[in-house]
């Protein structure tokens, strides 16, 4: 497995993984196929400009895939961790680990990383508690009057994954 953080210019790669996540795994994500289909490279480029993208390959294929945002209202010392995803064939086998320890690796100064979690999706949940996150107690309901819940996990220090 290689590892590695995309670049700019490298939107294309992050938007195509992205579109097969969300077909791979409707329920898991807020955003929609549908939705995320439409945006454009303006779009994808300006995401880079606030997130970092870290993806697995196995040979030449995207295996998996994670961002980091820095929120503004949020400290400097703290990401979260978005869009994340792994190819159904390789998952229980390391690669969310080693691709969010990439993101980990570039942003050294990070000593807190948080994710939101549908409080329905409890196999993202236990993932990443054997991760070494736990919930934080905070709960949002999504914005899209679907009456859907989010749990905010946490974990704290600078080896992500390790």
């Amino acid at each position: 497995m290689e590892l590695a953080i995309l670049g700019a210019d490298d939107w294309p790669i992050a938007r195509d993984v992205r579109l097969r996540a969300l077909k791979d795994s409707p329920s898991a994500y807020i955003a929609d196929y549908e939705d995320e289909v439409t945006v454009g490279e303006d779009g994808w480029r300006e995401r880079f400009t606030r997130m970092q993208w870290a993806v697995a390959r196995a040979d030449t294929r995207i295996i998996g895939l994670a961002s980091s945002v820095r929120v503004a209202a949020r400290p400097a010392y703290e990401r979260h961790i978005e869009s994340v995803w792994v190819d159904p064939r390789y998952r229980r086998n390391g690669v969310l680990r080693a691709v969010l320890g990439q993101l980990a690796a570039v942003e050294p100064d990070v000593t807190e990383w948080r994710v939101w979690v549908l409080d329905t999706n409890t196999i993202a949940r236990h993932v990443y508690e054997r991760l070494g996150f736990y919930a934080t107690g905070e709960r949002q309901l999504l914005a899209d009057g679907s009456g859907r819940r989010e749990i905010r996990l946490r974990f704290g220090g600078s080896a992500i994954a390790t």
